[in-house]
């Protein structure tokens, strides 16, 4: 699978965040929304790694369920850990570990059957989906870390 969509929304992401700095003109609960969004997108891609290894192993499906991506305590621990740029550091290694071990997943696997569980911010339940492994790559390349891109780049240009 062609993974340059993904690659470049990556590394908008990462540009995105690092363009905000202790000097930026954005509110404290902005400045934690944007703490509270590194921590979840590395925590996702871990999420995300773990079923890319499952492929690489061989699975003919995978269940790929947020919930330790929107785990308070796990986020809470992320940031309380962690500089602003210790989380650009994480995210950027993390999405370096999926997109390296996307490149091996293959050709026949990308059509894997993968369950996709989803948790609100609050850990609840919220939804079941069945999709590809491609279309829910895809998903990610196309909607969920370009849109996390452009709000980074919104509070990052201000002032």
């Amino acid at each position: 699978m062609n993974l340059t969509d993904l690659t470049d929304a990556y590394q908008r992401l990462v540009k995105a965040a690092q363009g905000i700095t202790d000097a930026s003109p954005i509110t404290d609960a902005e400045r934690a929304d944007v703490a509270w969004l590194l921590a979840h997108i590395a925590l996702s891609d871990r999420v995300l790694t773990t079923a890319a290894r499952e492929l690489l192993g061989g699975a003919t499906s995978v269940v790929v369920d947020n919930q330790p991506a929107m785990d308070a305590q796990a986020i809470d621990d992320l940031i309380a850990g962690t500089t602003h740029p210790r989380r650009i550091e994480v995210l950027h290694g993390n999405a370096v570990e999926l997109m390296d071990l996307l490149k091996l997943i293959p050709e026949g696997s990308w059509s894997a059957d993968t369950q996709l569980r989803i948790h609100d911010r609050d850990g609840q339940h919220v939804s079941d989906s069945q999709l590809t492994w491609s279309g829910l790559i895809d998903i990610r390349a196309k909607q969920n870390i370009p849109g996390h891109a452009v709000r980074l780049a919104e509070l990052g240009n201000r002032g």
